[in-house]
């Protein structure tokens, strides 16, 4: 743990001292308190940063659900609280999930039942996994390696015979698998379809959840061949009809045979004609739009949720994208035409930003970005007007950073998203900081590196040959490079470790990897040596992987390998080479 983490620790267990209140009416107005987390904790504090969990009691805690109840991980046990650490449930359990229509299921001794909210068992502890119950109030459950459905008094409603077993949060039926054919059962557990289907797709219902038929039809398949069926199970569209079925969205669904694509409705009627190159519904990330994009040749064309068109078959290009309007974040098409002009459309066709740009950069959800018109770089708002003239030869901005760092005549400076100049062209880059992007930002002046801070005050003097920003694992220090030799500052711009070393390794609290003349060795955060600097390897497990702290050193001399304590103290004087490659053979291969 870094000095600075410590730092924060403890100033949030400081606070705990404060009085807190004692009325416990508010336990179920979760906005009230903030999850954080520590290294191998979490905690809790409210809105005045009052301490009421600290950090070091419990591994884990979920948010506060509705009924102002707290899941939890102690010593290796898991219970349930609320927010001023009353145990509502025992930490006996060796697993405990959420609640569900009542119900959470726990794990003890090996196997899983169900507990109510009061603690009580309410469905034995026999089964051999964890579920929930959801839209049916049903539960998968596993016994002797074949599934079934219970209730919420454990009873069996689909017999526990089965391969497999399916069930979601939308649909008011759930599914089996015998001999590796599927069917469908209701809630009640009568068995609604033979055993016939080899698969069966759900479709898109909204950002977390999938279904069977609210959607459309459902697409399923029999002996390699794709069909449609309604929610009465009749087969609409026949297997093999279509060699490409997608699932269905918002009633109408994406087919094709022999490389040219169209869209059937809920009857099976093909409403646009097979002869597209390809038709697909824009994704940003796991999000689909309701709309089909629609391929002929070079060009695209957009259709509505109904499959009508709101485009001409003129874009070249498009990104899916949002911008923030005064009340909420819309979403949008970024394209480009044919003629290489850019511009933006909404989802229901209307061009928003006329296609006269060479480039616009996305929104990303802000409501400015910036844009090249005539070979120049400006600002523009989310309905094209201009916020900050087109007279910069280039521009740059982050997704998550409100600032824009404009070029001109080689030195950049930044502006706001009003167009108001806030650091001065005197700088060659500007960058802003991980962890604090919005005010601090790495910045390079005649070939050096520093940290200014929004004021262009100096944070860390502009003399390093190099400075990191973000490191996987890394410290919460900066390292730097000063001719040829790194170190690490702080966020402070206070030398941590001098820039003396030729490489340095961090990934504890404990000790640094350093390395010089191709010979290695290991300082403490102080800068003072445990390990000289003259052996030819030294490895220890991450304690981000293990979790647990630091406490042996394995040191290469001579070609044999021994250990060490986190003091440099002799453990083992031999080490075999076999024990080595099983806890660093994943390291070494590429050394």
């Amino acid at each position: 743990m870094s000095k600075s983490i410590n730092i924060l620790i403890f100033l949030l267990c400081a606070v705990s001292c404060k009085p807190q209140s004692t009325d416990k009416s508010i336990t179920k107005n979760t906005d009230s308190y903030k999850r954080i987390h520590g290294e191998n904790s979490w905690a809790f504090i409210n809105q005045a940063n009052d301490t009421l969990i600290p950090f070091g009691i419990y591994k884990f805690m979920n948010p506060i659900d509705e009924e102002g109840m707290i899941l939890a991980e102690r010593n290796g046990k898991h219970g349930y609280i609320n927010i001023f650490q009353d145990t509502l449930i025992p930490f006996i359990y060796e697993d405990l999930s959420v609640f569900t229509h009542g119900l959470a299921p726990a794990k003890k001794n090996g196997k899983y039942g169900y507990l109510d909210r009061k603690g009580k068992v309410v469905i034995p502890f026999k089964y051999e996994n964890e579920s929930h119950f959801y839209k049916c109030r049903l539960a998968r459950a596993k016994l002797n390696g074949k599934y079934g459905f219970i209730d919420q008094s454990g009873n069996e409603i689909v017999p526990i015979q089965f391969e497999k077993v399916r069930s979601n949060r939308i649909d008011s039926l759930v599914c089996a698998m015998q001999n590796k054919k599927w069917a469908f059962f209701s809630c009640s557990g009568e068995q609604l379809t033979n055993f016939k289907y080899d698969q069966i797709t759900e479709s898109f219902f909204d950002h977390y959840n999938y279904t069977y038929f609210e959607k459309g039809l459902c697409r399923v398949e029999n002996n390699g061949k794709i069909g449609y069926i309604n929610r009465k199970f009749k087969e609409v569209v026949p297997f093999g009809k279509y060699q490409v079925a997608e699932p269905f969205r918002n009633h109408l669904g994406i087919v094709a045979n022999e490389g040219n694509f169209g869209i059937i409705d809920t009857l099976g009627k093909v409403i646009v004609p097979l002869k597209y190159d390809f038709i697909e519904h824009p994704s940003e990330y796991s999000n689909k739009s309701d709309l089909f994009a629609v391929k002929k040749g070079k060009e695209i064309q957009f259709l509505d949720k109904s499959a009508n068109p709101i485009t001409d078959f003129e874009i070249k290009e498009f990104e899916w994208d949002t911008h923030k309007d005064e009340e909420s974040y819309q979403k949008y098409f970024l394209a480009k035409k044919n003629s290489g002009m850019v511009g933006t459309i909404s989802d229901k066709g209307e061009i928003i930003i006329p296609f006269e740009y060479q480039e616009i950069k996305a929104f990303d959800g802000k409501k400015v970005t910036f844009a090249k018109k005539n070979g120049k770089y400006g600002l523009i708002d989310y309905n094209g007007k201009v916020v900050l003239p087109f007279e910069f030869d280039d521009a740059y901005t982050q997704k998550f950073f409100k600032h824009y760092v404009f070029e001109k005549t080689n030195k950049v400076g930044m502006f706001d998203e009003n167009g108001n100049q806030i650091i001065s062209f005197s700088y060659e880059d500007i960058t802003p900081v991980f962890y604090d992007k919005d005010n601090r930002f790495i910045v390079k002046q005649n070939g050096l590196y520093g940290i200014i801070d929004i004021n262009e005050n100096i944070i860390v003097p502009i003399k390093f040959d190099e400075i990191s920003n973000w490191v996987e694992y890394g410290p919460e220090e900066h390292f730097i490079t000063k001719d040829g030799k790194t170190g690490l500052i702080s966020r402070q711009g206070k030398i941590v470790i001098p820039p003396d070393y030729d490489e340095i390794w961090i990934n504890n609290s404990k000790l640094i990897k350093v390395k010089n003349k191709g010979l290695y060795g290991t300082v403490d955060w102080k800068n003072k040596i445990v390990h000289p600097i003259k052996y030819q390897q030294i490895l220890w497990e991450w304690p981000f992987i293990t979790q647990n702290p630091l406490d042996t050193v394995y040191v290469k001399e001579n070609s044999k390998y021994f250990s060490t304590d986190i003091s440099g103290k002799v453990i083992e004087n031999n080490v075999s080479e076999k024990l080595i490659d099983e806890k660093f053979g994943y390291l070494l291969e590429y050394q």
